[in-house]
């Protein structure tokens, strides 16, 4: 059974412009529309300032509560090269600041 999240926008622009978020992308399961119960909310983020690892953690832990489930935060910076073309194939942009 395929597993769905409301991911409202309000919510998310709030989210992101509190914490200096430039662009925010879901990949993964969530993206592709095969998400089940185990399966966690794949972010890619870049910020207009960068984060220490202590202010990524509380971003993502907003994230979660905002959704409701487990979310892993990936900068764009962080991304494994081999597996960006797979990143970029599943995804969404949830928030753009040059298009809000």
């Amino acid at each position: 059974m395929t597993k769905k999240i409301n991911f409202e926008k309000k919510t998310i622009k709030k989210i992101c412009e509190e914490n200096d978020i430039k662009y925010l992308g879901l990949f993964g399961s969530y993206a592709r529309n095969e998400a089940n119960q185990k399966s966690d909310v794949d972010l890619l983020v870049s910020f207009i300032k960068s984060k220490g690892f202590f202010e990524l953690v509380q971003i993502e832990n907003k994230f979660s509560k905002a959704f409701n489930v487990k979310v892993d935060l990936v900068t764009k910076n962080a991304l494994n090269v081999y597996l960006k073309p797979y990143v970029n194939k599943d995804l969404k942009t949830l928030y753009n600041v040059n298009t809000r």
